[in-house]
């Protein structure tokens, strides 16, 4: 006792105060060496030293907690001396660390080597060379566990320069023969990648082991010669070592990354013929590798075969994502529902191939009963959950999920802070966008782009091009968002005057931007517009892909081109369902009912399954034909042959069939079969039919309908407002736009559009703002008096389409077609209209309204006056 009094009151260190804290009476002393009264020892380590040496700072301030170690024999503590060899080496004392070890009672090496193990165990690979720098410094003997220890710590940091000194130094002290430092040697060498270094040491090893021969197998499966790895089998078998599980395991992956079954097959008769152990590692690498050739039976098989306790949580995530990828979502749910242990990545794997199937609206339920089973969810699964909230339009679950990472503290950054913010912008909730946004450490390109996202749903043109502008890289998800968003909204001009502003920046349009702006040219009939983009995007070598080409031959079927449409339809080599509905469709549009048939009859000879929208193009070709028997023909071949159910728009189309064709009664009769509930189309189809046929009952029970789904569509008081008028009941047709001017509901103004010199010109009906305003009008008043002559009505005189023509008269060349683009129907006086300019004028004018085509040509139009 009065030995550690002496050493205390003798430090003036500051530290002294520090040691007068210990309990004098917790240290006891016998002869011939002071030991540790062994009831005193859990106080006295945990509580006192080891705190007392996290706060020294230099030798100094060690040197009395150092006495009190050799006065009490703590020295002899492995975990005291650990410590204190890592605190001196920290602090470069080598020579320090040396003594320490010279008070111990175990040899010098084994202290080292203690504390070598110790540093590998918890982490720290690096202190296990500081510790063998002071070896060598000190003259310490290293033993063949020192370079055991050694050869794990350089595998651990991936240093090679600190692997080949070691390898040195084990030749310079007489190991290089010993086998298990060979085998180490390898195995370092195989991680660094260095497969010849691992052949010379393996060639040289006179006797081999099933360790040096794993280590050689799978130092060439690491580098990817998987051919050489499994040759090494049949040597091995050779030289008479027998394979074990890890032999096999290396093995079996090597067929799986070379898709070899047979030679996977073969290991695995090998493994149930000598009885390998074949649960764990080997048994799922074996259902991978079926999974992964393609063998899902073979793979399943592997469940029946073994028994269910060697079965692990693994294999069955392994068969269930294989199913997943096959696109057997069925299976893969009737054995997930078999499993009697989930884990993260089975529940994970279920979900995900829920969403990526597009059944997100399952993916959530599974995610639900996940959270139930009170599984933590990773971020992965967060992120597929908040995917599937953003299709199935979900905002609420979405915000729970957002609460649910509040809660876990998970970092709303990355992947998950982007899906975060995707989720909210994608279901239009700008604010809380906004807030997310705000938070995010780290806003990446995605991050941003999903903002723009945000502010281009929310419809503000202003709010989104000045956040566009803001982006300091912008990448080409940037740029087709803002395109998109000006295409989406009708801003022709707009759009086109973005993609001049993309070209003079670095960023390259890709088939996206193109199929955007083809689409705007589309939208209001821009042929020269999109003629230009065609040029362009051959002229750049752009790929046409599926999507591209679909874009293209729809651009050109809506401006009046089929023609055209279908050339470059001829001359695509893959054509998908997509490419073959826009020819259609195209067909469709311009009355070329047979056409359009021969198109959907070759399309079927190709072997090309045709969708429900196929089928829409299809039956609005007959419908624009007045094909009433080839129709039904194909509305029932939808349904018998390829199982497809009836849309409303499929029944919409056989509504107008029988309605252009003046069967009228079998259209009400039609009606009344549909399972679905009518909607405004089916009855707007009905009323216009019923104006054209001069039905003005039929039209009133129809307007009666319609009305009642929507009672302020302006287009239901035009129509039977048109369809009085049609008959000669005026005062009833003024009642009834009365009344839709009583109700607050303004109709939808009419304009057309015409392009000259590469410019989009837009009439509205009744408006002379144009610079050519007078010559407009002396035009029109021209044409009229033609109409007069041939007796024709003019109650029309200043509709939109009208003005357009009169313009495209003015100021295109002679014997050139004049293409206009309505947003309304064409009415009956128009229509007149249109063919006597036709005639009177030899021009060819092509007008397309919402509903179709109108080429006249000749004092003719295409629709055969059936609209």
């Amino acid at each position: 006792m009065a030995i550690v009094s002496s050493i205390v009151s003798a430090s003036l260190s500051p530290f002294t105060h520090k040691l007068s804290l210990i309990n004098p009476t917790s240290i006891s002393i016998t002869r011939p060496n002071y030991r540790i009264n062994p009831t005193s020892v859990s106080v006295l380590i945990p509580n006192c030293i080891i705190p007392l040496l996290k706060s020294c700072s230099n030798a100094r301030e060690f040197s009395p907690l150092h006495a009190i170690l050799i006065t009490s024999n703590l020295i002899n503590d492995s975990l005291i001396t650990t410590r204190v060899l890592r605190f001196l080496i920290s602090i470069d004392e080598l020579d320090y660390a040396h003594k320490i070890s010279s008070y111990t009672l175990e040899p010098e090496t084994i202290i080292w080597n203690t504390y070598m193990e110790n540093q590998l165990k918890d982490g720290f690979p690096e202190e296990v060379f500081m510790a063998y720098y002071c070896m060598v410094t000190q003259g310490a003997v290293l033993d063949l566990s020192t370079f055991h220890f050694l050869l794990h710590a350089c595998s651990r940091k991936f240093s090679i320069q600190h692997g080949s000194e070691v390898h040195g130094r084990i030749l310079k002290s007489g190991f290089g023969a010993n086998r298990s430092l060979n085998n180490n040697l390898m195995g370092m060498y195989s991680k660094f990648g260095n497969v010849e270094e691992v052949r010379q040491l393996f060639e040289k090893l006179p006797h081999k082991d099933v360790i040096s021969w794993n280590t050689m197998i799978s130092s060439f499966v690491s580098v990817g010669m998987y051919r050489e790895a499994l040759h090494f089998f049949d040597e091995m078998m050779v030289d008479g070592v027998k394979p074990d599980e890890i032999t096999m395991v290396t093995l079996v992956s090597a067929c799986t990354k070379l898709r070899d079954l047979e030679m996977g097959k073969k290991f695995h008769v090998y493994i149930e013929d000598n009885n390998l152990r074949s649960n764990g590692s080997l048994l799922n690498c074996l259902a991978d590798m079926y999974v992964k050739c393609g063998k899902m039976e073979e793979a399943h098989k592997l469940l029946g075969r073994y028994q269910k306790s060697e079965v692990d949580v693994v294999l069955w995530t392994t068969l269930i994502s294989g199913y997943v990828k096959a696109n057997k979502i069925e299976e893969a749910r009737h054995l997930f529902d078999q499993m009697a242990e989930r884990n993260l990545i089975s529940w994970t794997t279920m979900i995900s191939g829920y969403a990526q199937l597009g059944r997100y609206s399952e993916s959530l339920e599974l995610f639900k009963q996940m959270r139930f089973k009170n599984v933590s969810p990773d971020e992965l699964v967060l992120v597929t959950a908040l995917s599937a909230c953003v299709h199935v339009e979900d905002f609420g679950l979405g915000r729970a999920i957002h609460g649910l990472i509040m809660r876990y503290g998970m970092m709303v950054d990355g992947y998950l802070g982007n899906a975060l913010l995707d989720m909210y912008a994608k279901c239009e909730k700008l604010r809380e966008a906004c807030v997310v946004f705000e938070q995010l450490p780290c806003r990446s390109a995605a991050s941003r782009n999903s903002m723009l996202d945000g502010f281009c749903r929310s419809g503000d043109a202003d709010k989104a091009r000045s956040f566009f502008n803001n982006i300091p890289k912008k990448d080409i998800i940037s740029w087709n968002t803002m395109l998109n968003f000006y295409v989406k909204h009708d801003l022709f001009t707009e759009s086109l005057e973005f993609f001049q502003e993309m070209q003079s920046s670095n960023v390259k349009p890709d088939n996206i931007t193109f199929i955007s702006l083809l689409s705007s040219c589309a939208r209001v009939g821009a042929l020269n517009h999109g003629i230009w983009l065609h040029v362009y995007i051959e002229k750049n070598e752009i790929g046409l892909d599926s999507k591209l080409a679909t874009a293209l031959i729809d651009m050109y079927g809506k401006c009046g081109c089929s023609e055209i449409a279908y050339e470059l339809f001829s001359k695509l080599t893959e054509r998908n369902v997509f490419v073959w509905t826009a020819m259609i469709a195209a067909y469709a549009m311009e009355g070329h009912a047979h056409k359009a048939i021969d198109i959907f009859l070759e399309m079927e000879v190709m072997g090309i399954k045709p969708d429900y929208v196929t089928f829409i193009a299809l039956l609005s070709a007959c419908s624009h034909g007045g094909l009433v028997d080839e129709g039904y023909k194909y509305f029932n071949k939808m349904k018998t042959l390829y199982n497809i159910n009836p849309k409303i728009q499929h029944y919409g189309c056989i509504v107008d069939l029988l309605g252009r064709t003046g069967h009228l009664e079998e259209a009400v009769k039609f009606i009344e079969t549909i399972p679905l509930e009518p909607d405004v189309s089916i009855w707007s189809s009905l009323m216009r039919s019923c104006g054209s046929h001069n039905d003005v009952e039929l039209a009133e029970f129809a307007f009666k309908r319609l009305i009642e789904i929507d009672p302020i569509n302006d287009g239901a008081f035009i129509l039977l407002s048109n369809t009085y008028t049609n008959v000669g009941r005026w005062d009833d047709a003024s009642k009834v736009r009365m009344k839709l001017h009583d109700i607050g509901v303004r109709k939808q103004p009419g304009f057309s559009t015409i392009e000259k010199n590469g410019v989009l010109q837009k009439f509205t009906a009744g408006e002379f703002s144009s610079p050519q305003s007078a010559e407009i009008c002396s035009m029109l008043e021209e044409i009229e008096k033609r109409l007069i002559k041939q007796q024709l009505p003019d109650t029309s005189s200043q509709h939109s389409e009208r003005l357009a023509v009169a313009f495209g008269l003015l100021n295109s060349q002679r014997k050139s077609t004049i293409r206009v683009v309505n947003n309304v129907r064409i009415c009956g006086d128009c229509h007149s209209f249109m063919k006597v300019v036709s005639q009177a004028y030899g021009r060819e004018i092509v007008i397309r309204d919402i509903y179709r085509f109108h080429r006249f040509k000749d004092g003719y139009c295409s629709c055969k006056d059936k609209w």
